[in-house]
């Protein structure tokens, strides 16, 4: 398969995963938008699972580039950051800034976690 149609596909089931846990994780009225957490904390800990194992180009391109790259999603947490802190919701905006620099820990942790169990 091409590698744009492999990215495609890949991205295509990861928005539409996106938008399934978003859908399940409504937010709260001036909450922290928890399903973007949670998309971009999981995805960055699948992301380094990925980058740990020992797969094909064309796995990569489909799980990493398409799939999780769709299913995560920096855009939608820039706009949420801002909206709050339109609304005066500094605090709540800092925290949820805060909860989203844990992705490259999240990934860190799914490679070295990937990297026990694959050795």
């Amino acid at each position: 398969m091409h590698p744009a149609a492999l990215v495609g596909l890949g991205g295509a089931i990861g928005s539409i995963a996106r938008w399934g846990v978003a859908e399940a994780m409504p937010p709260g009225t001036g909450g922290v938008p928890w399903a973007t957490v949670a998309v971009n904390l999981s995805g960055a800990f699948l992301l380094g699972i990925l980058m740990a194992a020992s797969l094909q180009t064309e796995t990569l391109l489909f799980l990493g580039t398409g799939l999780l790259g769709g299913f995560t999603t920096m855009s939608t947490f820039g706009v949420e950051t801002v909206s709050l802190l339109k609304d005066d919701s500094t605090a709540v905006a800092a925290l949820y800034v805060a909860l989203n620099l844990l992705a490259p820990i999240t990934a860190w942790l799914g490679w070295q976690l990937s990297e026990a169990f694959l050795a």
